[in-house]
C-alpha cells in the first residue's frame, strides 16, 4: 500500500514539474498525501467493527421432537404444539413466559388425557439467553405441582423429578417417567448433528 501511494505522489510530481510552479506542488502534494492518509485509516479502521456472529442453524425440530417422545416407551398419547403452528407464539405461553421474540423455534408435547407428561424443547437465537428461558421451564414446573398437589396428589413427584437442562441454544423440559432416556435423547440427537 505505501508502494502505491509513493507511485502515485511520485506520478504527480511529474505532472506538475510540466506546469511549473513549485508551490503549487507542494500543495497539491499534501493533499493528495491527506487523502491517502484518510484512505488508509478508513480501511484499517473497517477491520475494527464488531463481527455478527455466526448463527449455526437449527436442528431438525421434527426429528428432535419424536426421538426424545421414542425414549420413553411409557408415555401416553401426547398433543403437540410447535412454533410452526399458526398460534405458535399464542400456544407458546401455555408452557413459558419467556420472551417468544428470541425464541427461533420450539415443541411442546403433553398429555392429551391432562395427564401430567410433559416435554419441551425450546430453540433459542441466542445462547446467552439460556439461563432466562430455564428459569420460565422451572416456573412452569413450579405452576405444574400447585395445581396437581389440588388435583393429582398422586403425579405431584413426577413434576417434582423433572429434568429442565440446556446444551448451547437449546433448552429441555421433561416430565415423564423415564427422564434419564429423554434427556440422553436430547443430549445425543444435538451431539449427532
Amino acid at each position: 500500500m505505501l508502494m502505491k501511494m509513493k507511485m502515485s505522489i511520485r506520478i504527480l510530481d511529474i505532472l506538475l514539474v510540466q506546469k511549473g510552479d513549485k508551490n503549487m506542488r507542494k500543495t497539491v502534494k499534501k493533499v493528495v498525501m491527506m487523502g491517502l492518509v484518510a484512505g488508509l485509516m478508513c480501511v484499517s479502521l473497517a477491520g475494527c467493527g464488531k463481527k455478527e456472529k455466526k448463527v449455526e442453524p437449527i436442528v431438525d425440530m421434527q426429528a428432535f421432537e419424536q426421538s426424545m417422545l421414542d425414549a420413553d416407551t411409557t408415555l401416553p398419547e401426547m398433543k403437540k404444539v410447535s412454533g410452526l403452528d399458526e398460534n405458535a407464539e399464542l400456544n407458546f405461553t401455555a408452557l413459558s413466559d419467556f420472551e417468544y421474540e428470541k425464541v427461533e423455534d420450539y415443541f411442546y408435547c403433553y398429555a392429551q388425557d391432562g395427564d401430567v407428561q410433559e416435554i419441551a424443547v425450546i430453540a433459542l437465537k441466542d445462547e446467552k439467553d439460556a439461563a432466562a428461558a430455564l428459569k420460565s421451564l422451572h416456573n412452569h414446573v413450579d405452576n405444574r405441582v400447585g395445581t396437581l398437589q389440588e388435583y393429582s396428589p398422586e403425579k405431584v413427584d413426577m413434576a417434582k423429578n423433572a429434568v429442565i437442562t440446556s446444551e448451547g441454544r437449546y433448552v429441555t423440559m421433561i416430565i415423564c417417567e423415564k427422564t434419564g432416556l429423554v434427556q440422553n435423547a436430547f443430549k445425543d440427537f444435538l451431539t449427532e448433528e
